[in-house]
C-alpha cells in the first residue's frame, strides 16, 4: 500500500545511490520536482531511464547525479539540444556519461515487457539502421510461426519509477489523464514507484476505463502541486514554453548552469519554494523561433487531403498544420505523444503541448501509437525533420563524428526509425547546406532507400520510403530505378 508522505522523505527512503531510476512522463506530467529533490539530496551513480530525457535529466546529468543514460531521444522539445547531456557525452563534464540508445517504439515496448514480467520485448524495427551496431542489447529473433526476423530488446525494470499525476485519494489510489505516454507501464515495471500529485481528494470520481493506479501497486504518494513544471498537468496548468526557451542559454554555459542550480535548487528547501523564487525572478526569454516560409508552404502542399500523417515536431508540424488550415482540411494529424486527429489553433512548440490532446479525436498511450497505428500499417505519410540526409534519403539524427567520441551529439532516434520504416510514404524537411546534405552519413538513424535501387525492399521495409525532400531552396524526389534524390523544382526567388 502506498504511503502518503513528503517528496523529500520518499526520495530519501526509496532512492539509493546506484539505483536505476525512471522519471517518466511523455512531454506531459513530467516529474520535475522529483529531479530537483534528487539533486538536493545529492544522489549519485544513478542509471537514468527515460524515453525523452528533457530538462529533468539535463539537470541531473549536469549536477553530477548520473553515471548512465538509457534513452530514445535527447533534446529540448521545440527548442534544440540538451546542452548538459551533450557536454557529458562530448567532453565528459561534469563526469563521463555512459549511454544506451534506443528508439521510442523500442523503449515503449521494453516498458510493456517489464510491466508484464517478461524478459524482453519484440518489435518490427531497425532494419538498415546503425543503432544495433552501437547498442549490443538490440538483438534479433526469428518468429517460430512465420520465419520473420524481428528486433528484440531487454525489458526495462527500474529500481524506482517516479511519475506525476493529477489526483490521489486518501488511500493512495492515483488517477491520471491526458497524454499518458508510458507512465502506467513504467510504474508497473518498477520495484518501487513514487507518484507526485496535484491534489489529494476524498474520492477520485474516476470514470469507467480511466487510468487508475491502485494504492497496492505503488510505494509512495506525495502532494506536490505544480510538480510537473515547466511541463504541465492537464486540467491544472499549462506548459511553460517560456521556461523551455529560457533554459537554452542557461544550460549552454557550465558556470551559468552551476550557479542556477545552486540558487534555484540547492538554494531552496523544496519545489514550492523553488516556484516562488522563480516567479519572483522571471525574465529570461529566448527569441521567437523563425523559419523559411516558402519551405513550409511547399511542404504543406505535399500533403493530400484526408491523408493520415504522423507528424514530427518543428518544421514538419508547422507544415502539416498549415496544410490542415488551408489546402487539406481533412488531413489527420497524429503525434507520437498519443494525440490522434489533433487540431491545434496555436502552433505547438512540442509534441506534448496541451492543445494537441485537448483538440484531438482521441489520445492513446505512446506504445499503442507505435504498435497499432504505425506498425499496423495505418499511416499514409510520415513527416520528418533531419540533421543530415544523404542522396538516398537516409537520415542522421544521432551523432556527427565517431559515435563513442562524437564531435556533436544530436538528439537521437525518437520515433523516426519506425516512422521511416513503416509509413506508406515519408516526407523529409530541412534547411539546405553542405553540413546537412552529405555524401556519406556519419550514422544512419533512419533508413530511406538504403544503398539505392531496391535495397529498401531487400531490407523488408514496407512502404515507398522517402518520396520527397523539401528544403529552403528546392524540392527533391527520388529518381526512378536508382532512388537517388534529384532536384525537381526550385522555389521562387
Amino acid at each position: 500500500m502506498a504511503e502518503i508522505i513528503s517528496l523529500g522523505e520518499a526520495i530519501k527512503r526509496f532512492v539509493n545511490d546506484g539505483d536505476t531510476v525512471a522519471l517518466e512522463g511523455f512531454t506531459h506530467l513530467i516529474p520535475t520536482a522529483a529531479s530537483h529533490e534528487l539533486i538536493r539530496q545529492n544522489k549519485r551513480e544513478l542509471t537514468l531511464v527515460r524515453m525523452t530525457p528533457d530538462l529533468v535529466y539535463d539537470l541531473l546529468i549536469g549536477a553530477g547525479c548520473a553515471k548512465k543514460l538509457v534513452f530514445s531521444w535527447g533534446g529540448n522539445p521545440g527548442v534544440g539540444s540538451l546542452h548538459r547531456l551533450r557536454d557529458a557525452v562530448e567532453k565528459g563534464w561534469p563526469q563521463p556519461l555512459e549511454i544506451e540508445e534506443h528508439s521510442h517504439a523500442d523503449l515503449a515496448n521494453a516498458y510493456v515487457a517489464g510491466a508484464s514480467g517478461l524478459p524482453f520485448a519484440v518489435l518490427r524495427a531497425y532494419a538498415g539502421s546503425d543503432l544495433p551496431k552501437v547498442n549490443p542489447l538490440i538483438k534479433t529473433v526469428t518468429c517460430p510461426f512465420t520465419g520473420e526476423v524481428l528486433a528484440a530488446v531487454p525489458s526495462v525494470r527500474p529500481d524506482v519509477t517516479v511519475i506525476h499525476a493529477q489526483k490521489a485519494d486518501r488511500k493512495g489510489n492515483v488517477l491520471l489523464w491526458g497524454i499518458l505516454g508510458v507512465q502506467k507501464e513504467a510504474a508497473l515495471a518498477a520495484k518501487r514507484c513514487i507518484v507526485t500529485v496535484e491534489e489529494i481528494v476524498d474520492d477520485l470520481n474516476a470514470p469507467m476505463n480511466a487510468c487508475v493506479l491502485p494504492s497496492w501497486a505503488l510505494t509512495a504518494v506525495c502532494h506536490v502541486p505544480g510538480g510537473a513544471h515547466p511541463s504541465y498537468a492537464l486540467g491544472y496548468s499549462e506548459r511553460d514554453n517560456r521556461f523551455y526557451q529560457a533554459w537554452d542559454p542557461i544550460a549552454r554555459d557550465r558556470e551559468r548552469f552551476s550557479a542556477w542550480i545552486d540558487e534555484y535548487i540547492r538554494g531552496t528547501a523544496d519545489f514550492s519554494e523553488f516556484k516562488a523564487k522563480l516567479a519572483a525572478q522571471r525574465g529570461q526569454v529566448m527569441s521567437a523561433y523563425s523559419t523559411n516560409e516558402m519551405m513550409t508552404v511547399a511542404a504543406a502542399r505535399r500533403l493530400n487531403n484526408g491523408a493520415v500523417c504522423f507528424v514530427g515536431i518543428g518544421l514538419p508540424s508547422k507544415a502539416a498544420n498549415l496544410a490542415r488550415l488551408t489546402s487539406s482540411p481533412d488531413v489527420v494529424l497524429i503525434y507520437e505523444s498519443g494525440p490522434i486527429g489533433a487540431k491545434p489553433s496555436v502552433l505547438p512548440l512540442s509534441i506534448g503541448d496541451g492543445e494537441l490532446a485537448e483538440t484531438a479525436d482521441t489520445v492513446v498511450p505512446t506504445g499503442e501509437i507505435f504498435r497499432y497505428w504505425l506498425q499496423g500499417g495505418r499511416i499514409d505519410v510520415g513527416f520528418l525533420g533531419a540533421a543530415q540526409v544523404d542522396k538516398y534519403g537516409n537520415i542522421n539524427t544521432t551523432v556527427i563524428g565517431d559515435y563513442h567520441a562524437p564531435r556533436v551529439r544530436l538528439p537521437g532516434a525518437g520515433g523516426a526509425p519506425e516512422i521511416a520504416g513503416s509509413a506508406k510514404q515519408v516526407l523529409i524537411i530541412l534547411k539546405q547546406s553542405h553540413r546537412t546534405f552529405v555524401d556519406k552519413l556519419a550514422f544512419i538513424t533512419s533508413v530511406g532507400h538504403g544503398e539505392g535501387g531496391d535495397h529498401r525492399q531487400q531490407l523488408g521495409l514496407p512502404g515507398a520510403g522517402p518520396v520527397g525532400i523539401i528544403t529552403d531552396l528546392c524540392i527533391m524526389e527520388p529518381e526512378a530505378g536508382t532512388n537517388e534524390f534529384v532536384v525537381t523544382s526550385l522555389h521562387p526567388g
